[in-house]
């Protein structure tokens, strides 16, 4: 017998009353829920309609759980690696690290995604420089930990950054800064942002809220005088300061040094940020600006594919830059008409002196450069071999000399349903093994053809190359010849592994500063140091079946399109690159509307958005709202006319004489609080919610927070004031807000009188 599931946990109690207490809300005029009621016979008949259905339900096997989410498109994710921020120092010589370069933090394994050019370069200085003060924040920018405004917490138009080097940099000279920076709403922020996959990609969905110009101090060979020159910004991934990311800039004419306040001990060679355009909804704070920096992944490579393209011609040989191609143990293969690889030799000089090898032979030689940062094969070998055909594809497999003993993994002797373990390369990732299969051609020659890895062989052919790797057995399953092709014989080993990734997980989410040692001597001997100045971050376990559901049930309830009102406030708020605190979606109305309700704009709709702010009066500039524009335009109704509207604020203006109990005659600001937490545009701290759009301001709101307080025994007299567009004061005294009317406090006149006057 089947073990019971629990799909859900409610009794038939607990939904008749959940049910019931769904009545006043959806059918008030049903008044009698006693048990003689035909309506609450039915509500008890569905209640054990509904348990007996869970009941029924959860009995079904995990296996049916996984081809239902198949269904849905929906599949357990795999095991994650973490990814941090590193940072290379104390660099006296050009160098260059190439891709996959492996660190340790302790007993995890991290590798640079990227290959990384470090020059001896570093910042001096960095100096704020607003209209009123300037601040050296040199010792803030060390410390990651220490966050410190861009331009000021006023970010006003003309505010400076500056940055200044230990070195003229050269002209033409590529430099990359990494800054960054501490964002509003950071968890919601950081997760809005990942979305956009690449710096293009975020370039056209986000239009910066204010506009920076880069400058150098230099030479002008025009006038032939120091000035200060535009800098040349070749890539600016942050766009103007608004998301973190890389700078990459040259200096177009050779740099000059100068003095600026406050660090004036000596001149420096200086670059400089100005705020042309102010908007910045939340003014830029830095946590740190470094120079060569690069991200690494939590993993361990122990065999990769490189494949090349050979265009022919002039071309003799191809250059790989991966870790692996410059300190393992390389093979090259090149691709036939039919997509199955051949093995060409490495020529062996003792060999090739001896007439080993013939003209006609399919020879490689490999050679290293001496900075140890790139491998180039060359081909035809020394004897004048043959070439590859040009549009040929050419593949390296590099490895470590240790896993280049364990690519065979058996032989296929031409049956269904094969497996073979894998219990030398404990992989947690599904995708972590790339596999080939040989097979004979008529000269005997194994021909190697690549198979794909598949979570099952339910969509699979008979014809289909694919294979199900199991990362918990550690085992490789082919198909039975109907579902999955099955693997040709072979009298010798044909099962060969030509990728290989170890790590993922929770472990390699580390701390700041454990990513620290290298791994290769050679380049241990550079004496640059490395460094991860924040967390590192991403890594997760595989899921079970039972987060999968979780997942996919919340995949479902994601709002994707915007059809009702909570559509367009819900996308809004998950705006890539805009930090939205509030916002609020008017049906059937436009900007203009004198008279709404009365007055509808058919198939339109509104909506406001407030940003993050320090200001009292948070309003978004033109670049804010052209970014959620842009976001709802993508998701919204073709027949939706959409605007993105700023809030009008109403200041308001409460004025009370309030009789007291003699004790609280000077806690009048106490009152004065209490209505500026009442009437204030954004959420508070404590989770208490901010003025609701568009409602009006009765004097019974402020009756019922004054006369609440500690002490007062009565209100004696209370009248509002109000400034702003499209107000109306009632005849009572209330404030009528328009419907994208927000309210804010103006200086609150209260006056306190002691009962013992009275």
């Amino acid at each position: 017998m089947l073990p019971r599931l629990p799909l859900d946990d409610r009794s038939f109690a607990e939904i008749v009353q959940h049910s019931r207490r769904l009545i006043p809300k959806r059918v008030p005029e049903w008044t009698d829920e006693n048990a003689h009621d035909p309506g609450m016979t039915f509500i008890e008949l569905f209640a054990w309609l509904t348990e007996m259905q869970r009941y029924f339900i959860s009995r079904v096997p995990d296996k049916n759980r996984r081809k239902f989410l198949d269904l849905l498109g929906v599949a357990p994710a795999d095991t994650q690696s973490a990814e941090a921020v590193i940072q290379f120092t104390n660099v006296t010589a050009p160098t260059i690290l190439p891709r996959g370069t492996k660190l340790m933090a302790e007993d995890q394994m991290f590798e640079t995604d990227a290959t990384v050019k470090l020059v001896p370069l570093s910042l001096d200085r960095i100096v704020t420089r607003t209209e009123r003060e300037a601040n050296d924040v040199t010792a803030s920018n060390v410390h990651a930990d220490v966050v410190y405004y861009a331009f000021g917490a006023d970010a006003k138009q003309s505010s400076k950054l500056y940055v200044s080097f230990d070195r003229e940099l050269a002209p033409g000279e590529l430099v990359t800064l990494n800054i960054e920076l501490m964002q509003p709403g950071k968890d919601t922020q950081e997760r809005h942002a990942s979305e956009l996959l690449d710096p293009l990609h975020a370039a056209a969905a986000i239009t910066p809220s204010s506009r920076l110009s880069w400058k150098v101090y230099g030479y002008d060979e025009q006038s032939e005088a120091e000035a200060w020159l535009p800098l040349d910004i070749v890539q600016d991934e942050t766009l103007h300061l608004t998301l973190s990311g890389k700078i990459t800039f040259r200096a177009g004419a050779p740099m000059r040094t100068v003095t600026v306040h406050p660090s004036s001990d000596r001149a420096r060679y200086w670059i400089c940020c100005t705020l042309e355009e102010s908007g910045y909804e939340m003014p830029p704070r830095i946590r740190q600006m470094m120079l060569h920096t690069t991200m690494a992944v939590q993993r361990d490579t122990l065999c990769e594919v490189i494949d090349l393209p050979y265009n022919g011609g002039d071309q003799t040989s191809i250059v790989s830059d991966t870790y692996l191609s410059v300190y393992g143990k390389t093979r090259v293969q090149v691709q036939n008409i039919d997509f199955s690889w051949t093995y060409w030799k490495e020529e062996d000089p003792l060999v090739s002196k001896a007439g080993g090898f013939q003209q006609d032979s399919k020879l490689y030689t490999v050679k290293r450069s001496a900075g140890r940062d790139y491998l180039e094969v060359r081909f035809g070998g020394s004897e004048g071999g043959v070439m590859p055909e040009p549009g040929q594809m050419i593949r390296i497999i590099a490895s470590t000399p240790k896993f280049d003993q364990l690519r065979m993994i058996g032989r296929s002797n031409g049956l269904p349903g094969q497996s073979f373990d894998v219990y030398d390369v404990p992989c947690k990732k599904k995708d972590a093994i790339k596999l080939q299969v040989g097979e004979s051609d008529a000269s005997g020659e194994l021909r190697w053809f690549d198979w794909t890895r598949v979570d099952d062989f339910d969509h699979s052919g008979p014809g289909d190359r694919h294979y199900v790797y199991d990362p918990i057995g550690r085992r490789i399953y082919f198909g039975n010849g109907e579902r999955g092709a099955i693997p040709a014989s072979c009298r010798e080993e044909n099962i060969c592994l030509i990728g290989c990734l170890l790590g993922g997980g929770e472990r390699g989410n580390v701390k700041p500063g454990l990513i620290t040692e290298w791994v290769n001597d050679v380049q241990a001997q550079y004496g640059i140091k490395v460094d991860n100045p924040f967390y590192a971050a991403g890594g997760s376990e595989a899921e079970t079946l039972a987060e999968t559901l979780q997942r996919a049930q919340a995949e479902l309830k994601r709002t994707f399109r915007a059809v009702t009102d909570e559509d367009y406030e819900t996308i809004a708020r998950e705006t890539p690159g805009a930090a939205v605190a509030r916002v609020q979606a008017i049906p059937l109305y436009k900007p203009g509307l004198s008279d709404y309700p009365r007055e509808r704009a058919a198939g339109q709709v509104s909506v406001v958005v407030v940003p993050y702010s320090l200001s009292e009066t948070p309003t978004p500039s033109a670049g804010f709202l052209q970014t959620v524009r842009k976001h709802i335009d993508s998701r919204r109704l073709i027949t939706t006319e959409v605007h993105v509207i700023p809030p009008v604020y109403i200041k308001v203006t409460v004025h009370a004489v309030v009789v007291v109990e003699p004790q609280f005659i000077d806690e009048g600001e106490r009152l004065v609080e209490q209505l500026r937490r009442l009437l204030r545009p954004l959420d508070g701290e404590d989770g208490s919610p901010g003025w609701a759009f568009g409602r009006a301001v009765y004097k019974g709101d402020i009756y019922n927070v004054l006369s609440g307080s500690n002490g007062v025994l009565f209100i004696q007299d209370l009248w509002l004031d109000a400034e702003g567009a499209h107000v109306k004061k009632s005849a009572g005294g209330d404030l009528i807000l328009p419907p994208h009317g927000l309210v804010f406090s103006g200086k609150h006149e209260i006056e306190l009188i002691s009962s013992t006057r009275l």
